[in-house]
């Protein structure tokens, strides 16, 4: 009898644990933005954000004299966290981790922007988690 009484409460506790680690581990996922494309007619760039290490990438898909750039903000002021540009303005790829400067588990958003002489095509998408 004593034997069944132990092997229930070795259940109970072992459940606990797996639940309280779980929880713990859900608590905490961010979100990841997929690809965000410029907003011209025929979108000649594009970024994403990832929570995994707070990384940005950004690429510029066409020869057309533009830069592209993302910029990573926060939801509740706007304010830029972190931002990243093609280093140049035809078939250009950039990517680089901000874990340091991007607070984890707040709501932020991504602007994905084509430039030139002051035009941007900005495309956009809110409410991520860090």
């Amino acid at each position: 009898m004593g034997d069944i009484i132990k092997k229930r409460i070795l259940a109970v506790v072992g459940a606990a644990c797996a639940l309280t680690f779980l929880a713990t581990g859900t608590a905490n996922a961010g979100t990841n933005s997929g690809f965000v494309y410029t907003t011209d007619w025929d979108p000649g760039g594009k970024g994403a954000f990832g929570h995994d290490g707070d990384c940005l990438t950004v690429y510029d898909d066409q020869s057309d004299g533009y830069a592209v750039e993302i910029h990573l903000f926060r939801m509740s002021d706007y304010k830029t966290i972190a931002e990243l540009r093609t280093t140049q303005p035809a078939l250009s790829h950039n990517y680089q981790c901000f874990g340091s400067q991007v607070p984890e588990n707040i709501k932020v958003g991504v602007r994905v922007s084509l430039i030139k002489s002051g035009d941007k095509f900005s495309g956009f998408k809110y409410n991520l988690t860090t």
